[in-house]
């Protein structure tokens, strides 16, 4: 893993932007290369790893929820950075040790004792669709989409999206959605399960999710904060239910596809 970090840690453009003081209790995580709809480069993905590392630090004092959105709000991620990709990424080893690290990365950004919540513009593609399976509640403007495009790519799930999607919305569901390389819309999300709020505009969507996260934070009747504590405390119980990931019959899946595209 540190050698991966270490040969990805220049390659590309964009970064990522963590504020764990953006509003009291709350983080704000930002995927900023809008040029690219906000595609994952290797620096990216590094520094990625190092704000999810700052997020588990940081979970232990008054922090109790964490959004994440795409720069610019013209999308929320199109996954991998594919300019990136053809420049720098030549084997399958450093394929498979790249999404060994978002793999990696997101399993910890889903296991964070915190509330988490993306804020979904523009469009969630590939990777950028198996990222939102990682977060707890979803808000999507009118015109965002969710695209499962990895088939259509010529690859299974790389980044664990498949698993946390069927316990998210059921095996028939994830199935055909992600196999089928289906685009949705914020509605075809909310019906199916993978979304939790709809807004009309974009500039709406973060500050809707702020509202969305306040009984995390504040108690309504008392108007008191609620323990951090236990806000996290029962993050932790529930994340407690789900089986643990086979991440490695995952890798041996994707191994299995990736440049396998005919």
């Amino acid at each position: 893993m540190n050698k991966t970090i270490e040969l990805l840690a220049n390659k590309g453009q964009g970064t990522i932007r963590l504020d764990v003081n953006y509003q009291p209790g709350i983080a704000l995580l930002t995927i900023d290369n809008p040029k690219r709809h906000n595609a994952l480069s290797g620096k990216m993905m590094v520094e990625f790893h190092h704000a999810v590392s700052e997020l588990e630090r940081s979970s232990t004092n008054d922090l109790v929820a964490l959004l994440v959105m795409g720069g610019g709000q013209s999308s929320f991620c199109a996954g991998l950075d594919l300019s990136f990709a053809r420049e720098h990424v030549k084997s399958a080893d450093m394929s498979m040790a790249m999404n060994e690290l978002m793999q990696h990365t997101i399993e910890r950004l889903y296991r964070l004792p915190l509330i988490t919540m993306a804020v979904v513009t523009g469009g969630a593609i590939g990777g950028g669709s198996e990222l939102v399976t990682a977060f707890d509640f979803v808000c999507m403007s009118q015109t965002a989409f969710i695209h499962f495009v990895q088939t259509r790519m010529g690859v299974s799930s790389p980044w664990s999206g498949a698993r946390r999607l069927v316990a998210l919305v059921g095996r028939k569901k994830a199935l055909l959605w992600m196999a089928g390389g289906y685009r949705l819309t914020a509605q075809e999300c909310i019906q199916g399960g993978l979304a939790d709020l709809i807004v009309e505009k974009d500039g709406e969507c973060l500050n809707a999710s702020l509202l969305y996260l306040k009984p995390f934070l504040i108690d309504d009747r008392t108007g008191q904060r609620v323990s951090p504590n236990a806000v996290r405390g029962m993050k932790q119980l529930i994340l407690r239910q789900m089986k643990d990931d086979d991440g490695d019959y995952e890798k041996k899946i994707f191994a299995s596809t990736v440049f396998s595209k005919l």
